[in-house]
């Protein structure tokens, strides 16, 4: 799914979390979205996520995503927004425990960023969290052109 696309993806998002609470016997408000980059690109993917669903559509901001090391990197030179590969979001009962190696990157509807917050992805780093907060790293579904 494109979720670029959806008027509205947060909706998108909590049918996730209610076919998750289906499935488990749940409570939704004990539910959390995360999410796993994949390594494969849109025309990749030829069968249904087993476990929630595979998004596209996202562009990091601030960053890169390798894909060899399957974490974030430093941007290169002039290189503002990069497509994000195959997204599979998924939902979990909520952690307390904080992930060193994992950067809760904010995902907005276009590039001004308020008021059009989505929600908090996970995206697995090599660098403290921190180095990606102070860069300002953030998930964009609509940046207003085609790469």
């Amino acid at each position: 799914v494109d979720v670029s696309k959806l008027f509205n993806p947060q909706s998108f998002l909590t049918a996730i979390k209610q076919v998750c609470c289906q499935q488990q016997h749940l409570e939704l408000d004990k539910l959390h979205v995360f999410t796993e980059v994949t390594k494969r690109d849109v025309r990749q993917v030829d069968a249904f996520a087993k476990e929630g669903a595979y998004v596209t559509g996202m562009y990091l901001e601030g960053a890169r995503w390798d894909p060899n090391s399957n974490s974030l990197e430093d941007s290169k030179p002039k290189e503002m927004f990069v497509r994000m590969p195959v997204i599979n979001c998924k939902a979990g009962l909520v952690t307390e425990r904080e992930d060193k190696n994992m950067y809760i990157c904010p995902t907005y509807c276009v590039p001004t960023r308020c008021p059009y917050f989505v929600f908090a992805a996970q995206l697995r780093t090599k660098q403290p969290p921190a180095k990606w907060v102070l860069a300002g790293v953030a998930l964009i579904l609509d940046i207003g052109y085609s790469l």
